[in-house]
Protein backbone atom coordinates (compact mmCIF):
# COMPACT_ATOMS: atom_id res chain seq x y z
CA UNK A 1 0.00 0.00 0.00
CA UNK A 2 0.95 3.58 -1.05
CA UNK A 3 1.94 5.88 2.10
CA UNK A 4 -1.56 7.32 1.45
CA UNK A 5 -3.59 4.54 2.11
CA UNK A 6 -2.03 3.80 5.24
CA UNK A 7 -3.27 7.32 6.40
CA UNK A 8 -6.86 6.18 4.96
CA UNK A 9 -6.18 3.60 7.62
CA UNK A 10 -5.78 5.79 10.54
CA UNK A 11 -8.73 7.74 9.13
CA UNK A 12 -11.00 4.93 9.03
CA UNK A 13 -10.23 3.79 12.81
CA UNK A 14 -10.31 7.55 14.20
CA UNK A 15 -13.26 8.38 12.33
CA UNK A 16 -15.33 5.19 13.33
CA UNK A 17 -14.23 5.18 16.64
CA UNK A 18 -14.72 8.52 17.76
CA UNK A 19 -18.39 8.32 15.78
CA UNK A 20 -19.30 5.73 18.09
CA UNK A 21 -18.01 6.99 21.16
CA UNK A 22 -19.55 10.72 20.43
CA UNK A 23 -23.06 8.82 20.30
CA UNK A 24 -22.41 6.83 23.33
CA UNK A 25 -24.42 8.22 25.34
CA UNK A 26 -27.64 8.64 22.76
CA UNK A 27 -28.73 4.70 24.02
CA UNK A 28 -29.92 3.84 27.07
CA UNK A 29 -29.04 0.87 28.95
CA UNK A 30 -29.76 -2.72 27.59
CA UNK A 31 -31.25 -6.01 29.05
CA UNK A 32 -27.54 -7.64 29.44
CA UNK A 33 -25.16 -4.70 30.68
CA UNK A 34 -25.72 -4.10 34.00
CA UNK A 35 -24.22 -7.70 34.12
CA UNK A 36 -21.79 -7.79 32.59
CA UNK A 37 -20.63 -4.30 33.62
CA UNK A 38 -20.76 -5.33 37.08
CA UNK A 39 -18.89 -8.77 36.39
CA UNK A 40 -16.12 -6.46 34.89
CA UNK A 41 -15.62 -4.55 37.50
CA UNK A 42 -14.64 -7.32 39.92
CA UNK A 43 -12.74 -9.35 36.74
CA UNK A 44 -10.30 -5.59 36.56
CA UNK A 45 -10.11 -5.13 40.47
CA UNK A 46 -8.53 -8.73 40.52
CA UNK A 47 -6.40 -8.39 37.80
CA UNK A 48 -5.08 -5.22 39.80
CA UNK A 49 -4.84 -7.23 42.89
CA UNK A 50 -2.84 -9.82 40.95
CA UNK A 51 -0.47 -7.62 39.82
CA UNK A 52 -0.30 -5.94 43.06
CA UNK A 53 -0.71 -8.94 45.19
CA UNK A 54 -0.07 -12.32 43.81
CA UNK A 55 -0.27 -14.36 46.54
CA UNK A 56 -3.31 -12.96 47.60
CA UNK A 57 -5.15 -12.96 43.89
CA UNK A 58 -4.44 -16.78 43.39
CA UNK A 59 -5.89 -18.21 46.40
CA UNK A 60 -8.70 -20.32 45.43
CA UNK A 61 -10.93 -18.40 47.73
CA UNK A 62 -10.43 -14.80 45.40
CA UNK A 63 -10.72 -16.50 42.29
CA UNK A 64 -13.67 -17.73 43.08
CA UNK A 65 -14.89 -14.72 44.30
CA UNK A 66 -13.70 -12.66 41.80
CA UNK A 67 -15.16 -15.21 38.85
CA UNK A 68 -17.77 -15.99 39.75
CA UNK A 69 -20.02 -13.35 38.79
CA UNK A 70 -21.52 -14.02 35.32
CA UNK A 71 -19.15 -17.19 35.03
CA UNK A 72 -21.43 -18.94 31.98
CA UNK A 73 -19.81 -16.02 29.58
CA UNK A 74 -16.05 -15.87 28.85
CA UNK A 75 -14.35 -12.30 30.32
CA UNK A 76 -12.67 -10.46 27.70
CA UNK A 77 -15.17 -7.82 26.95
CA UNK A 78 -16.04 -7.46 30.66
CA UNK A 79 -12.19 -7.56 31.67
CA UNK A 80 -12.03 -4.51 28.83
CA UNK A 81 -14.86 -2.64 30.57
CA UNK A 82 -13.76 -2.60 33.68
CA UNK A 83 -10.61 -1.52 33.05
CA UNK A 84 -11.78 0.68 30.93
CA UNK A 85 -14.34 2.08 33.86
CA UNK A 86 -11.22 2.67 36.18
CA UNK A 87 -8.76 4.42 34.03
CA UNK A 88 -11.69 6.84 32.39
CA UNK A 89 -14.40 8.09 35.02
CA UNK A 90 -13.23 11.34 35.27
CA UNK A 91 -13.49 11.55 31.18
CA UNK A 92 -16.25 9.87 30.36
CA UNK A 93 -19.77 8.88 32.11
CA UNK A 94 -19.92 5.29 33.51
CA UNK A 95 -21.59 3.27 31.80
CA UNK A 96 -19.82 5.33 28.61
CA UNK A 97 -16.81 4.98 29.93
CA UNK A 98 -17.47 0.65 29.85
CA UNK A 99 -18.77 0.67 26.32
CA UNK A 100 -15.77 2.22 25.19
CA UNK A 101 -13.99 -1.16 24.36
CA UNK A 102 -17.09 -1.70 22.21
CA UNK A 103 -16.36 0.95 20.43
CA UNK A 104 -12.71 0.15 19.81
CA UNK A 105 -13.27 -3.32 18.46
CA UNK A 106 -15.71 -2.12 16.22
CA UNK A 107 -13.31 0.64 14.94
CA UNK A 108 -10.45 -2.13 14.95
CA UNK A 109 -12.84 -4.47 12.90
CA UNK A 110 -13.25 -1.33 10.29
CA UNK A 111 -9.77 -1.52 9.33
CA UNK A 112 -8.93 -5.20 9.54
CA UNK A 113 -11.31 -5.37 7.08
CA UNK A 114 -10.41 -2.32 4.91
CA UNK A 115 -6.33 -4.24 4.92
CA UNK A 116 -7.55 -8.23 4.59
CA UNK A 117 -10.08 -6.61 1.36
CA UNK A 118 -6.85 -4.91 0.11
CA UNK A 119 -4.83 -7.64 -0.57
CA UNK A 120 -7.19 -8.81 -2.43
CA UNK A 121 -8.52 -6.26 -4.40
CA UNK A 122 -8.70 -2.63 -5.62
CA UNK A 123 -8.32 0.00 -2.75
CA UNK A 124 -12.00 0.99 -4.07
CA UNK A 125 -12.87 -2.29 -3.22
CA UNK A 126 -11.52 -2.24 0.42
CA UNK A 127 -12.63 0.83 1.18
CA UNK A 128 -16.17 0.12 -0.24
CA UNK A 129 -16.09 -3.20 2.43
CA UNK A 130 -14.80 -0.96 5.19
CA UNK A 131 -17.34 1.82 4.96
CA UNK A 132 -20.53 -0.79 4.57
CA UNK A 133 -19.36 -2.49 7.68
CA UNK A 134 -19.31 1.11 9.67
CA UNK A 135 -22.59 1.79 7.96
CA UNK A 136 -24.61 -1.53 8.71
CA UNK A 137 -27.42 0.39 11.58
CA UNK A 138 -27.57 -3.26 13.57
CA UNK A 139 -23.25 -3.59 13.45
CA UNK A 140 -23.21 0.68 14.86
CA UNK A 141 -25.68 0.09 17.67
CA UNK A 142 -23.77 -2.98 18.50
CA UNK A 143 -21.15 -0.96 18.72
CA UNK A 144 -22.30 1.00 21.69
CA UNK A 145 -23.05 -1.90 23.57
CA UNK A 146 -21.27 -3.46 27.04
CA UNK A 147 -22.01 -7.08 25.25
CA UNK A 148 -20.09 -9.97 23.99
CA UNK A 149 -21.40 -9.75 20.61
CA UNK A 150 -19.02 -6.81 19.41
CA UNK A 151 -16.26 -8.31 20.28
CA UNK A 152 -16.40 -11.62 18.54
CA UNK A 153 -17.10 -9.92 15.30
CA UNK A 154 -14.10 -8.27 15.53
CA UNK A 155 -12.19 -11.34 16.71
CA UNK A 156 -13.75 -14.12 14.68
CA UNK A 157 -12.73 -11.99 11.10
CA UNK A 158 -9.39 -11.44 12.43
CA UNK A 159 -8.71 -14.97 13.22
CA UNK A 160 -10.10 -15.96 9.57
CA UNK A 161 -7.73 -13.10 8.31
CA UNK A 162 -4.45 -13.88 9.95
CA UNK A 163 -4.90 -17.46 9.26
CA UNK A 164 -5.37 -16.93 5.55
CA UNK A 165 -2.54 -15.03 5.68
CA UNK A 166 0.01 -17.03 7.90
CA UNK A 167 -0.63 -20.08 5.58
CA UNK A 168 -0.34 -17.95 2.27
CA UNK A 169 3.08 -17.73 3.77
CA UNK A 170 3.82 -20.62 5.30
CA UNK A 171 4.70 -18.31 8.24
CA UNK A 172 5.17 -19.49 11.91
CA UNK A 173 4.90 -15.74 13.60
CA UNK A 174 1.74 -15.42 11.55
CA UNK A 175 0.45 -18.48 12.70
CA UNK A 176 1.12 -17.29 16.63
CA UNK A 177 -0.95 -13.97 15.75
CA UNK A 178 -3.60 -15.87 14.82
CA UNK A 179 -3.27 -18.31 17.52
CA UNK A 180 -3.83 -15.09 19.71
CA UNK A 181 -6.57 -13.73 17.42
CA UNK A 182 -8.50 -17.19 18.12
CA UNK A 183 -7.60 -17.46 21.95
CA UNK A 184 -9.32 -13.79 22.06
CA UNK A 185 -12.38 -14.48 20.14
CA UNK A 186 -12.31 -17.89 22.48
CA UNK A 187 -12.38 -15.11 25.58
CA UNK A 188 -15.05 -13.27 23.52
CA UNK A 189 -17.42 -15.44 23.26
CA UNK A 190 -19.13 -18.90 22.74
CA UNK A 191 -19.51 -18.81 18.52
CA UNK A 192 -15.76 -18.86 18.54
CA UNK A 193 -15.47 -22.81 18.74
CA UNK A 194 -17.14 -22.73 14.90
CA UNK A 195 -13.97 -21.65 13.29
CA UNK A 196 -11.94 -24.82 13.39
CA UNK A 197 -14.80 -25.59 11.56
CA UNK A 198 -13.97 -22.87 8.61
CA UNK A 199 -10.56 -22.94 8.78
CA UNK A 200 -8.99 -26.77 9.13
CA UNK A 201 -10.60 -27.43 6.45
CA UNK A 202 -10.31 -24.85 4.08
CA UNK A 203 -6.62 -25.10 5.18
CA UNK A 204 -6.69 -28.80 3.80
CA UNK A 205 -8.71 -27.83 0.62
CA UNK A 206 -6.55 -24.81 -0.17
CA UNK A 207 -2.91 -24.82 1.62
CA UNK A 208 -2.78 -28.81 2.38
CA UNK A 209 0.93 -28.35 2.68
CA UNK A 210 0.83 -25.38 5.41
CA UNK A 211 -2.42 -27.20 7.08
CA UNK A 212 -0.24 -28.10 10.60
CA UNK A 213 -0.05 -24.34 10.79
CA UNK A 214 -4.00 -24.58 10.75
CA UNK A 215 -3.74 -27.20 13.34
CA UNK A 216 -0.94 -25.00 15.50
CA UNK A 217 -3.46 -22.06 15.20
CA UNK A 218 -5.97 -23.75 17.08
CA UNK A 219 -4.44 -25.42 19.68
CA UNK A 220 -2.55 -21.79 20.42
CA UNK A 221 -5.71 -20.34 20.35
CA UNK A 222 -6.73 -22.82 23.18
CA UNK A 223 -3.97 -22.42 25.31
CA UNK A 224 -4.55 -17.94 25.33
CA UNK A 225 -8.24 -19.01 26.31
CA UNK A 226 -6.98 -21.03 29.64
CA UNK A 227 -4.78 -18.64 30.47
CA UNK A 228 -6.56 -15.73 29.96
CA UNK A 229 -10.00 -16.78 31.88
CA UNK A 230 -8.76 -17.38 35.75
CA UNK A 231 -11.88 -19.25 36.24
CA UNK A 232 -10.48 -21.95 34.52
CA UNK A 233 -8.02 -22.43 36.89
CA UNK A 234 -9.53 -23.56 39.87
CA UNK A 235 -11.87 -26.36 38.18
CA UNK A 236 -10.43 -26.51 34.42
CA UNK A 237 -12.91 -29.86 33.91
CA UNK A 238 -15.63 -28.79 35.69
CA UNK A 239 -16.10 -25.26 35.07
CA UNK A 240 -15.01 -25.73 31.32
CA UNK A 241 -18.20 -28.38 31.04
CA UNK A 242 -19.91 -26.28 32.94
CA UNK A 243 -19.63 -23.08 30.49
CA UNK A 244 -20.19 -25.71 27.62
CA UNK A 245 -23.42 -27.45 29.08
CA UNK A 246 -24.56 -24.03 29.53
CA UNK A 247 -24.49 -23.12 26.28
CA UNK A 248 -25.18 -26.09 24.21
CA UNK A 249 -28.54 -25.99 26.70
CA UNK A 250 -29.47 -22.42 26.77
CA UNK A 251 -32.53 -21.75 26.94
CA UNK A 252 -34.68 -20.66 23.96
CA UNK A 253 -36.20 -17.18 24.39
CA UNK A 254 -39.34 -16.47 22.39
CA UNK A 255 -39.09 -14.77 18.81
CA UNK A 256 -42.03 -13.15 16.90
CA UNK A 257 -40.98 -13.76 13.02
CA UNK A 258 -43.53 -13.67 9.90
CA UNK A 259 -46.43 -13.26 12.12
CA UNK A 260 -45.96 -16.35 14.57
CA UNK A 261 -44.45 -16.61 17.88
CA UNK A 262 -41.44 -19.51 17.89
CA UNK A 263 -39.62 -20.63 20.58
CA UNK A 264 -37.19 -21.95 17.79
CA UNK A 265 -37.48 -20.16 14.34
CA UNK A 266 -37.70 -21.81 11.21
CA UNK A 267 -34.49 -23.00 10.03
CA UNK A 268 -34.50 -19.84 7.65
CA UNK A 269 -34.71 -16.97 10.30
CA UNK A 270 -31.09 -15.86 9.98
CA UNK A 271 -30.90 -15.73 6.38
CA UNK A 272 -34.21 -14.09 6.28
CA UNK A 273 -33.37 -12.04 8.76
CA UNK A 274 -29.72 -11.17 7.10
CA UNK A 275 -31.58 -10.25 4.47
CA UNK A 276 -33.51 -7.59 5.64
CA UNK A 277 -31.60 -6.45 8.06
CA UNK A 278 -28.65 -5.24 5.64
CA UNK A 279 -29.28 -1.47 3.91
CA UNK A 280 -30.58 -2.64 0.29
CA UNK A 281 -28.32 -1.54 -1.86
CA UNK A 282 -25.22 -3.26 0.30
CA UNK A 283 -27.02 -6.17 -0.01
CA UNK A 284 -27.09 -6.76 -3.74
CA UNK A 285 -23.16 -5.61 -3.73
CA UNK A 286 -22.66 -8.25 -1.89
CA UNK A 287 -24.67 -10.83 -3.18
CA UNK A 288 -22.65 -9.97 -6.44
CA UNK A 289 -19.68 -10.68 -4.22
CA UNK A 290 -21.22 -13.74 -3.55
CA UNK A 291 -21.20 -14.97 -6.86
CA UNK A 292 -17.76 -13.69 -7.71
CA UNK A 293 -15.80 -15.22 -4.60
CA UNK A 294 -17.90 -18.54 -5.15
CA UNK A 295 -15.11 -21.73 -4.23
CA UNK A 296 -15.02 -22.74 -7.24
CA UNK A 297 -12.86 -20.03 -8.88
CA UNK A 298 -9.85 -21.19 -6.89
CA UNK A 299 -9.29 -18.34 -5.37
CA UNK A 300 -8.16 -19.39 -1.41
CA UNK A 301 -9.05 -16.22 0.59
CA UNK A 302 -12.17 -15.10 -1.89
CA UNK A 303 -13.51 -19.02 -0.76
CA UNK A 304 -12.63 -18.21 3.01
CA UNK A 305 -15.00 -14.93 2.64
CA UNK A 306 -17.99 -17.25 0.85
CA UNK A 307 -16.96 -20.11 3.63
CA UNK A 308 -16.89 -17.70 6.59
CA UNK A 309 -20.21 -16.21 6.05
CA UNK A 310 -21.96 -19.00 5.90
CA UNK A 311 -20.07 -20.96 8.83
CA UNK A 312 -20.93 -18.09 10.62
CA UNK A 313 -25.05 -18.54 9.90
CA UNK A 314 -25.11 -22.30 10.14
CA UNK A 315 -25.47 -22.36 13.78
CA UNK A 316 -28.30 -20.41 14.15
CA UNK A 317 -30.38 -22.37 11.60
CA UNK A 318 -29.70 -25.61 13.32
CA UNK A 319 -33.64 -27.06 14.64
CA UNK A 320 -32.91 -26.37 18.04
CA UNK A 321 -30.54 -23.46 18.00
CA UNK A 322 -31.86 -20.05 19.83
CA UNK A 323 -32.92 -18.00 17.18
CA UNK A 324 -33.98 -14.19 19.39
CA UNK A 325 -32.87 -10.67 19.36
CA UNK A 326 -32.47 -9.93 15.61
CA UNK A 327 -29.38 -10.48 13.63
CA UNK A 328 -27.81 -10.35 17.15
CA UNK A 329 -26.54 -14.04 17.86
CA UNK A 330 -25.13 -14.09 14.19
CA UNK A 331 -23.57 -10.11 13.75
CA UNK A 332 -20.45 -12.17 13.55
CA UNK A 333 -21.77 -12.93 9.89
CA UNK A 334 -21.56 -9.15 8.88
CA UNK A 335 -18.10 -8.46 8.19
CA UNK A 336 -17.82 -11.40 5.77
CA UNK A 337 -21.25 -9.87 4.25
CA UNK A 338 -19.26 -6.26 3.80
CA UNK A 339 -16.08 -8.08 2.21
CA UNK A 340 -18.18 -9.67 -0.25
CA UNK A 341 -20.14 -6.15 -1.17
CA UNK A 342 -16.42 -5.23 -1.43
CA UNK A 343 -15.96 -7.53 -3.78
CA UNK A 344 -19.64 -6.78 -5.80
CA UNK A 345 -18.05 -3.03 -5.60
CA UNK A 346 -14.75 -4.05 -7.53
CA UNK A 347 -15.72 -5.76 -9.95
CA UNK A 348 -18.20 -3.29 -10.92
CA UNK A 349 -15.32 -0.51 -10.51
CA UNK A 350 -12.92 -2.41 -12.89
CA UNK A 351 -16.24 -2.91 -15.04
CA UNK A 352 -16.52 1.39 -15.07
CA UNK A 353 -12.39 1.74 -16.05
CA UNK A 354 -13.23 -0.58 -18.94
CA UNK A 355 -15.97 1.40 -20.13
CA UNK A 356 -15.67 3.68 -23.15
CA UNK A 357 -13.90 6.81 -22.69
CA UNK A 358 -12.94 5.58 -19.34
CA UNK A 359 -10.38 2.87 -20.27
CA UNK A 360 -8.37 5.66 -22.09
CA UNK A 361 -4.94 6.22 -20.05
CA UNK A 362 -5.60 9.78 -20.39
CA UNK A 363 -8.72 9.55 -18.88
CA UNK A 364 -7.60 7.33 -15.05
CA UNK A 365 -8.78 10.26 -13.36
CA UNK A 366 -12.38 11.09 -14.62
CA UNK A 367 -12.11 6.99 -14.04
CA UNK A 368 -11.40 7.04 -10.47
CA UNK A 369 -13.85 10.16 -9.70
CA UNK A 370 -16.50 8.52 -11.53
CA UNK A 371 -15.98 4.65 -9.30
CA UNK A 372 -15.77 7.49 -6.03
CA UNK A 373 -19.62 8.76 -7.04
CA UNK A 374 -20.56 5.44 -7.72
CA UNK A 375 -19.62 4.08 -4.37
CA UNK A 376 -20.86 7.15 -2.54
CA UNK A 377 -24.02 6.35 -4.38
CA UNK A 378 -24.59 3.02 -3.19
CA UNK A 379 -23.50 4.02 0.13
CA UNK A 380 -25.61 6.96 0.52
CA UNK A 381 -28.64 4.78 1.92
CA UNK A 382 -26.65 3.47 4.69
CA UNK A 383 -25.50 6.90 6.09
CA UNK A 384 -29.13 7.68 5.92
CA UNK A 385 -30.76 5.17 7.52
CA UNK A 386 -28.50 5.73 10.43
CA UNK A 387 -29.18 9.55 10.09
CA UNK A 388 -32.46 8.43 10.35
CA UNK A 389 -33.31 5.36 12.85
CA UNK A 390 -30.43 7.08 15.67
CA UNK A 391 -30.45 5.48 18.37
CA UNK A 392 -32.78 3.22 17.27
CA UNK A 393 -30.82 1.29 14.58
CA UNK A 394 -31.73 -1.79 16.65
CA UNK A 395 -35.33 -1.26 14.79
CA UNK A 396 -34.12 -1.07 11.53
CA UNK A 397 -35.05 -2.63 8.11
CA UNK A 398 -34.31 -1.92 4.74
CA UNK A 399 -36.73 -0.99 1.69
CA UNK A 400 -37.11 -4.77 0.61
CA UNK A 401 -39.11 -4.95 3.40
CA UNK A 402 -40.91 -1.23 3.56
CA UNK A 403 -38.78 0.05 6.47
CA UNK A 404 -39.60 -0.16 10.27
CA UNK A 405 -43.46 -0.07 9.34
CA UNK A 406 -43.46 -2.68 6.48
CA UNK A 407 -41.73 -5.30 8.77
CA UNK A 408 -43.95 -4.92 11.46
CA UNK A 409 -46.92 -5.04 8.82
CA UNK A 410 -44.84 -8.19 7.66
CA UNK A 411 -44.25 -9.60 11.36
CA UNK A 412 -41.38 -9.29 12.30
CA UNK A 413 -40.00 -8.33 15.57
CA UNK A 414 -40.29 -4.40 16.07
CA UNK A 415 -37.31 -3.70 18.59
CA UNK A 416 -35.63 -5.66 21.25
CA UNK A 417 -32.89 -5.98 24.34
CA UNK A 418 -34.54 -2.77 26.10
CA UNK A 419 -32.48 -0.13 25.25
CA UNK A 420 -35.30 2.33 24.42
CA UNK A 421 -36.82 1.77 28.23
CA UNK A 422 -34.82 5.04 28.86
CA UNK A 423 -37.18 6.46 27.06
CA UNK A 424 -39.40 5.10 29.79
CA UNK A 425 -37.68 6.56 32.25
CA UNK A 426 -37.61 9.70 31.19
CA UNK A 427 -41.63 9.73 31.18
CA UNK A 428 -42.23 9.10 34.41
CA UNK A 429 -39.83 11.41 36.13
CA UNK A 430 -42.40 14.18 33.41
CA UNK A 431 -45.69 12.37 35.43
CA UNK A 432 -47.19 15.38 37.42
CA UNK A 433 -48.91 13.02 39.23
CA UNK A 434 -46.96 12.43 42.66
CA UNK A 435 -46.00 9.31 43.04
CA UNK A 436 -47.15 6.96 39.95
CA UNK A 437 -47.87 4.19 39.29
CA UNK A 438 -47.26 2.24 36.21
CA UNK A 439 -47.35 -1.87 35.46
CA UNK A 440 -44.77 -2.31 33.42
CA UNK A 441 -44.18 -5.55 30.97
CA UNK A 442 -42.59 -7.88 30.99
CA UNK A 443 -41.86 -8.37 34.83
CA UNK A 444 -38.15 -8.74 35.10
CA UNK A 445 -37.73 -4.72 32.90
CA UNK A 446 -38.37 -2.71 36.01
CA UNK A 447 -34.86 -3.32 37.68
CA UNK A 448 -34.03 -1.48 34.19
CA UNK A 449 -35.73 1.88 35.67
CA UNK A 450 -33.93 1.69 38.95
CA UNK A 451 -30.83 2.01 37.24
CA UNK A 452 -31.43 4.74 35.14
CA UNK A 453 -32.26 7.38 37.91
CA UNK A 454 -35.77 6.83 37.70
CA UNK A 455 -37.88 9.04 40.24
CA UNK A 456 -37.78 7.95 43.79
CA UNK A 457 -41.28 7.82 44.38
CA UNK A 458 -42.66 6.11 40.94
CA UNK A 459 -43.97 2.37 41.77
CA UNK A 460 -44.29 -0.07 39.64
CA UNK A 461 -45.79 -3.74 39.38
CA UNK A 462 -45.56 -6.49 37.07
CA UNK A 463 -49.10 -7.82 37.92
CA UNK A 464 -51.50 -7.90 35.63
CA UNK A 465 -54.28 -8.14 37.60
CA UNK A 466 -53.94 -4.85 38.59
CA UNK A 467 -54.10 -2.97 35.38
CA UNK A 468 -57.35 -1.63 35.89
CA UNK A 469 -56.06 0.83 38.91
CA UNK A 470 -52.65 1.77 37.72
CA UNK A 471 -51.72 4.80 36.04
CA UNK A 472 -50.23 3.76 33.26
CA UNK A 473 -49.11 0.46 31.36
CA UNK A 474 -45.55 0.51 29.62
CA UNK A 475 -44.07 -2.11 27.40
CA UNK A 476 -41.52 -1.87 24.66
CA UNK A 477 -42.56 -3.17 21.50
CA UNK A 478 -40.99 -7.01 21.73
CA UNK A 479 -43.98 -8.55 19.70
CA UNK A 480 -42.58 -11.56 21.35
CA UNK A 481 -42.66 -10.38 25.47
CA UNK A 482 -46.04 -9.12 24.62
CA UNK A 483 -49.37 -10.86 26.85
CA UNK A 484 -52.70 -10.46 25.60
CA UNK A 485 -53.18 -7.54 27.52
CA UNK A 486 -50.05 -6.08 25.39
CA UNK A 487 -51.90 -7.24 22.15
CA UNK A 488 -55.23 -5.79 23.50
CA UNK A 489 -54.14 -2.32 24.17
CA UNK A 490 -51.75 -2.23 21.14
CA UNK A 491 -53.77 -3.21 18.40
CA UNK A 492 -57.27 -1.20 19.72
CA UNK A 493 -55.92 1.63 21.78
CA UNK A 494 -54.56 4.73 21.67
CA UNK A 495 -51.02 5.13 23.65
CA UNK A 496 -50.88 8.29 26.35
CA UNK A 497 -46.68 8.43 25.36
CA UNK A 498 -44.96 6.78 22.54
CA UNK A 499 -41.31 6.61 21.07
CA UNK A 500 -41.80 5.68 17.36
CA UNK A 501 -39.55 5.26 14.38
CA UNK A 502 -41.11 5.47 10.73
CA UNK A 503 -44.58 5.97 12.51
CA UNK A 504 -43.99 2.43 13.77
CA UNK A 505 -43.89 2.32 17.72
CA UNK A 506 -41.04 1.14 19.40
CA UNK A 507 -41.88 2.40 23.18
CA UNK A 508 -45.85 2.67 24.48
CA UNK A 509 -47.71 3.45 27.42
CA UNK A 510 -51.84 3.75 28.34
CA UNK A 511 -53.60 5.67 30.77
CA UNK A 512 -55.51 3.87 33.60
CA UNK A 513 -58.94 4.69 31.04
CA UNK A 514 -57.30 2.47 28.39
CA UNK A 515 -55.88 -0.23 30.69
CA UNK A 516 -59.20 -0.48 32.26
CA UNK A 517 -60.88 -0.76 28.96
CA UNK A 518 -58.58 -3.71 27.47
CA UNK A 519 -58.65 -5.79 30.65
CA UNK A 520 -62.83 -5.63 30.95
CA UNK A 521 -62.75 -6.45 27.26
CA UNK A 522 -60.09 -9.61 27.87
CA UNK A 523 -62.32 -10.31 30.77
CA UNK A 524 -65.17 -10.92 29.04
CA UNK A 525 -63.98 -12.89 26.09
CA UNK A 526 -64.10 -16.90 26.26
CA UNK A 527 -60.69 -18.48 27.17
CA UNK A 528 -59.02 -19.64 24.20
CA UNK A 529 -58.30 -22.86 23.54
CA UNK A 530 -54.28 -24.19 23.76
CA UNK A 531 -52.90 -24.15 20.53
CA UNK A 532 -52.25 -27.17 18.46
CA UNK A 533 -48.91 -26.60 17.67
CA UNK A 534 -46.84 -24.10 19.08
CA UNK A 535 -44.39 -25.38 21.95
CA UNK A 536 -43.29 -21.73 22.96
CA UNK A 537 -43.37 -20.89 26.58
CA UNK A 538 -45.92 -17.94 27.68
CA UNK A 539 -45.30 -14.64 26.65
CA UNK A 540 -45.08 -14.12 30.12
CA UNK A 541 -42.17 -15.07 30.54
CA UNK A 542 -40.15 -13.26 32.34
CA UNK A 543 -37.37 -12.72 30.10
CA UNK A 544 -34.35 -10.66 31.76
CA UNK A 545 -34.45 -12.05 35.24
CA UNK A 546 -33.76 -15.43 33.06
CA UNK A 547 -31.10 -13.57 31.45
CA UNK A 548 -29.26 -11.94 34.62
CA UNK A 549 -26.33 -13.83 33.26
CA UNK A 550 -26.15 -12.36 30.06
CA UNK A 551 -27.05 -14.18 26.44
Amino acid sequence: MRRGEWWLVVALFAGSFALVVGTAGDYGATYDEPHYASAGSKYATWWVLAARSPALAFQRSAIEAAWRPNHEHPPLQKVASGFSYRWLPGLLPGLTAMRLPSAFWFALAAVGLFLFARGIWSLGGALFAALAFITMPHLFAHAHFVALDMPITAWFFFTAALAAVALTRDSWPWTALAGIAFGLALLSKINALFLPLLLLPWALIWHRRSWPKAAAAVAIGAAVFFVGWPWLWIAPVAHLKAYLAFHFRHAAYNVWYLGKLHQYAPWHYPFVMTAVSTPALVLLMSLAGLIICRPRRGNPREALLVLGFLISLAPSALPTSPKYNGVRLFLLAFPFLAALAGAGFARLESRLFRAGPLSRPTNTGLARLVALLVGASLLTPSVRALARTHPYQLAYYNAFVGGAAGAAESGFETIYWGQVLSQGVDFVNRIEKASPFLLVIPKGVIYLFHLQQVRPDAQFTADESQAPSVDYVMFQCMQSDFTDLCWELYRNAEPAFSVQLEGTPLLVAYDRDAAAAAAARLSARPAPAAPATSPAASSETNRPTRKLAGS
